[in-house]
């Protein structure tokens, strides 16, 4: 088959490190590699050959080429379509003026030719199962324009519900802001959270190659990798089969399972944006401190998470910065409706 990789991060980042383990994958999986990342203004940049990464320069110069705050990548084993650069994965088209990035990993085959998958106006350009279920996708999600992140999340884990009933559909989904991961097939997909502090040796599982993570990283900076397999020793996590997986700014934001979306948040994060979101008006970092009985430092780094996973915005009229006592906080109206159901008894 193939194997995926992504990267979600609060800032735009090199992927120098992890990535140069990824590319030797190519040494399996020898059918084309490719690499998508975000440009400033939301652009797409894409590169990619149907050659073994390995043996690719093109590859060894991407990776310290590419900076940006979410990247797909991929290599290819073959099992639809020929070796070719049209075939190649990862595959991007444009959608409500975006662009749209996509990576699959399995085999669903079966969709084409099928007659509740005829395409009307998204057709592929080679001849993979895999961009074939792109089309199908970005057709379906065409009638939701501004329609919020929930119905966008859910009806695309319906969509992935649906395709995956056709075989093995593990996928890697971006509009720019958003990173989704899905995967129905146990064990295919794991993911990697890499927040501060950044301190002490990380190794690279496919090369003799080791570096310090506080040199690689700048302090403030919080990542998520989603790898098919672990790329580094250290504390990856099986993703839940059937399950979407929405990443903002290098943490998980949402999760859709049997088609209810649910935030994720761990008790300290719930406990300060329910401070938040009942109190009548914006509030204070150091009254937050007080309400939850925390040290400031403490309540900076979740309101950090927070901030990260787009939940909460600081006051527009601040001119303190975000870590400040007196900045003040309040929760996304856009997002209010996912809240209010996290919040509720």
């Amino acid at each position: 088959m193939c194997e995926l990789f992504a990267l979600s991060s609060n800032k735009a980042v090199r992927i120098s490190f992890t990535w140069r383990g990824f590319r030797k994958r190519g040494s399996v999986h020898r059918d084309g590699w490719g690499v998508a990342w975000y440009m400033d203004g939301g652009l797409a940049g894409l590169v990619k050959e149907p050659r073994p990464a390995p043996e690719s320069p093109i590859a060894r110069l991407m990776v310290q080429g590419v900076r940006s705050r979410i990247v797909v990548s991929h290599v290819r084993w073959a099992s639809q379509g020929d070796i070719s650069y049209v075939n190649t994965h990862p595959f991007v088209r444009k959608l409500w003026d975006k662009d749209w990035v996509f990576a699959h990993n399995g085999d669903v085959s079966g969709i084409i030719g099928e007659p509740g998958y005829q395409l009307e106006w998204c057709h592929p350009v080679g001849e993979t199962d895999s961009e074939y279920a792109f089309c199908y996708i970005l057709e379906k999600l065409s009638g939701l324009r501004n329609r919020g992140l929930e119905s966008l999340a859910v009806r695309l884990w319906s969509l992935a519900e649906e395709i995956g009933r056709h075989g093995k559909f593990n996928f890697l989904f971006s509009n720019g802001e958003y990173l989704f991961a899905y995967m129905n097939r146990r064990g295919t997909l794991h993911y990697l959270s890499r927040h501060p502090s950044h301190q002490g040796p990380v190794r690279l599982l496919d090369e003799d190659y080791e570096a310090r993570l506080e040199e690689l990283k700048a302090p403030d900076e919080y990542a998520a990798i989603v790898a098919t397999e672990p790329l580094t020793d250290e504390g990856w996590s099986p993703m839940n089969s059937g399950t979407l997986h929405v990443f903002h700014n290098g943490d998980i934001l949402l999760a859709v399972e049997e088609g209810e979306p649910r935030l994720v948040l761990d008790r300290l994060e719930r406990d300060a944006l329910k401070t938040i979101r009942t109190a009548p008006h914006s509030v204070r970092l150091e009254d937050l401190a007080r309400s939850l009985g925390l040290a400031l430092i403490e309540v900076s780094r979740i309101i950090q998470k927070l901030r990260n996973k787009g939940l909460i915005r600081q006051h527009s009229r601040d001119n303190v910065p975000p870590d400040h006592p007196q900045a003040r906080y309040y929760t996304n109206p856009t997002l209010r409706a996912l809240i209010d159901k996290a919040l509720s008894p």
